[in-house]
């Protein structure tokens, strides 16, 4: 399930429901405790800008701002690594006009990947998983939670994920280009300081990619 925190009044709140009725997303108020998967968050003035920061987020969290048509409020917002802004006077609109930019982001940013071995089965999110390591015919998926371990071989694993955020470095790893530190010419860092080789018959795929810039963060705002 994906949870949805509203820091806004309550008239917009009442139409955010309406836009979330799937069983899939439960709708909460803000709590600064409180780690979400998606923000909603009224934004007036410069001021407001602090409320941004007062907020839990995941790798994979979206922040929504609702405001004023106001173009310096919303470039502040943007340097800010929000993800939509939409204008209140028109909110239900704005809604579902980006009603598919909002699908496509979820879908990518909250995909899973069913996991499943002898004992029990479950949904991994994909934007937690740092990497994957081949072992003795067998797969350790390294999480956020914890690591899991499956039988199954790395080209399978693949097929079945079919991300482009994840790309294999060596044929016992594939990697979440998310947590991507640092590319040297032997290895790949990944934040929490792990160090994966990079197999020789990798090297020029990696090394295309990194130039295209497929492995720095591009934040899309969408705003009318």
């Amino acid at each position: 399930m994906i949870s949805i925190a509203c820091n806004i009044q309550e008239c917009y709140f009442e139409i955010i429901k309406k836009h979330f009725t799937s069983k899939d997303f439960y709708l909460e108020k803000f709590n600064p405790a409180s780690y979400d998967d998606i923000y909603f968050i009224e934004i007036n003035t410069l001021n407001d800008l602090d409320k941004i920061h007062q907020i839990n987020r995941y790798p994979e969290t979206l922040i929504y701002i609702i405001g004023p048509n106001d173009f310096h409020l919303l470039n502040e917002c943007l340097t800010l690594g929000i993800h939509l802004y939409f204008e209140k006077d028109d909110l239900e609109n704005n809604l579902h006009s980006k009603s598919k930019t909002i699908h496509q982001q979820i879908f990518t940013r909250f995909k899973t990947y069913h996991y499943k071995n002898k004992q029990m089965s479950f949904e991994l999110r994909l934007a937690q998983i740092m990497y994957v390591e081949s072992m003795n015919h067998k797969l350790v998926i390294h999480h956020d939670n914890g690591d899991f371990i499956e039988r199954k071989n790395l080209s399978l694993f693949i097929k079945e994920i079919n991300s482009s955020d994840f790309i294999q470095i060596h044929k016992s790893y594939i990697i979440n280009k998310r947590f991507i530190q640092e590319i040297k010419n032997q290895e790949v860092i990944l934040k929490e300081q792990t160090h994966l080789p990079i197999g020789r018959s990798y090297k020029e795929s990696l090394k295309e990619q990194n130039e295209c810039s497929f492995f720095y963060k591009i934040k899309t705002l969408t705003y009318s």
